[in-house]
């Protein structure tokens, strides 16, 4: 969850594993983010990930370590979607209606791209990293140069809104998808459409082509997961579906072999594409489920939720996959032990550390150190780039203008602040985190 800063979310991630017995092993879940995690991309070699969240930020990964290495803050609104490019770059897509291309392992922005009026909601980036396509609710699919950072060219047909957008194997066609109940294919040398199918009486959310450049699976509003023929124009089967539910978010396992959907039912479901039904159902998520992106060779699994977490899947174990936490630091643990609100108070704000620090100094996160936070006026820490809704105001730190935060939201209590509305309604939690950053950031 975010708070005084540009993006905040609260703090201390080692420090709530430090609560952890020695030698236990916490959840696959990559806690950072303040808000659904609605896109995730994995490197080629499974080491770095990406995920976007409707809290404006992109988080930049440590797969195998399960660590946060940067937080990309620059988008003015919720990220969708996001891409890792062969040269090490990203890019992401954002309903502020822009792309913005970054140096990850720098976590600086180097480009932006302009153009869609309005949300961009699809993102694809072609084998060779040198063109991405963006998905827009203006209707449009754009085509951009990730080289020289500019437009190629604008795809128009679409009658309503483009959820989605992907490069064939070969990057000479596109399929898009879109809610006006079509399956479209352009030619990227011209724009050319090639093809169109329908899906029948409801639009389409996702979309994905088999390493065939022939066939392509889809998820609807309807929950049907369905494999096509794009060349013959035909539906091939309905794989199945999620019962009652909408189904939003597909990927393809690199050999084509399997293919993955999730929606609001929060469970993933893997499907076997040879014999064109179900093969399992993952469970974990406490929430719609987002984004999904093999890795390893389509052993693994990544996906993202609206309960705020990614989670890492071992596809051949069909669970999650935990990490070795080495603990450090006994000092809190036996604080708990002393007073157990302290554990509370973690589990709070656990997801926080991500962007603040609680050591002295200048922090290289999202938010500024929330070191001696307890009656500093807000927008005081030094050579910190806040936004104007906190310079600009009378607040002092302290536990109750904290609380006060939590309790209204930071739209009422600093309107004009980019933060996303993050409430804690509960004052037992309210009065827990406080106590907890008592005892850390003094």
């Amino acid at each position: 969850m975010k708070f005084w800063a540009k993006g905040a979310a609260l703090l201390g991630i080692a420090a709530l594993l430090s609560l952890l017995p020695l030698g236990s092993s916490a959840r696959a879940e990559l806690l950072g983010h303040g808000g659904f995690v609605k896109g995730v991309a994995v490197s080629p070699d499974g080491s770095r990930a990406l995920t976007a969240s409707f809290d404006y930020t992109v988080i930049f990964w440590d797969l195998q370590e399960q660590k946060a290495l940067e937080v990309l803050d620059a988008h003015q609104a919720s990220v969708n979607a996001v891409a890792l490019l062969p040269d090490g770059r990203a890019v992401s897509a954002s309903d502020d209606g822009t792309l913005r291309v970054w140096d990850a392992e720098a976590g600086r922005e180097v480009g932006v791209l302009e153009g869609h009026a309005g949300k961009v909601q699809g993102l694809a980036v072609s084998a060779d990293g040198t063109k991405a396509a963006s998905a827009g609710w203006d209707g449009s699919v754009r085509l951009w140069d990730l080289q020289a950072l500019e437009p190629l060219g604008v795809f128009e047909g679409h009658q309503s809104t483009v959820n989605a957008v992907a490069f064939s194997p070969s990057g000479e066609q596109l399929l898009s998808a879109g809610f006006d109940m079509t399956l479209r294919t352009w030619r990227v040398g011209d724009g050319t459409q090639l093809g169109e199918v329908s899906g029948g009486a409801v639009g389409f959310t996702s979309a994905a082509w088999l390493p065939d450049g022939r066939h392509a699976v889809t998820t609807q509003v309807d929950g049907s997961v369905r494999l096509w023929d794009l060349e013959a124009g035909i539906e091939v089967a309905e794989l199945g579906s999620h019962p009652e539910a909408s189904a939003f978010a597909l990927a393809v396992s690199p050999d084509g072999r399997r293919a993955a959907s999730a929606g609001t039912d929060r469970v993933i479901r893997l499907w076997d594409l040879e014999a064109r039904g179900p093969a399992a159902v993952l469970d974990g998520h406490l929430a719609p489920v987002w984004s999904l992106a093999f890795f390893d060779d389509g052993r693994k699994l990544i996906s993202g939720g609206a309960d705020e977490v990614a989670r890492v899947w071992d596809l051949e174990q069909g669970k999650e996959i935990g990490v070795s936490v080495a603990s450090g630091a006994r000092s809190l643990r036996e604080l708990a032990a002393v007073d157990p609100t302290l554990q509370r108070g973690a589990e709070v704000f656990r997801k926080c550390s991500v962007c603040h620090d609680v050591q002295p100094g200048i922090s290289r996160r999202a938010g500024p150190t929330l070191h001696g936070v307890f009656g500093r006026p807000a927008g005081a820490v030094a050579d910190y780039n806040y936004s104007p809704a906190l310079t600009d105001t009378d607040i002092v730190w302290t536990a109750e203008t904290i609380s006060q935060l939590f309790d209204e939201g930071p739209d009422v209590m600093t309107p004009g602040t980019k933060m996303p509305i993050q409430r804690i309604p509960d004052s037992a939690d309210r009065a827990a985190l406080m106590r907890y950053l008592e005892a850390v950031t003094r």
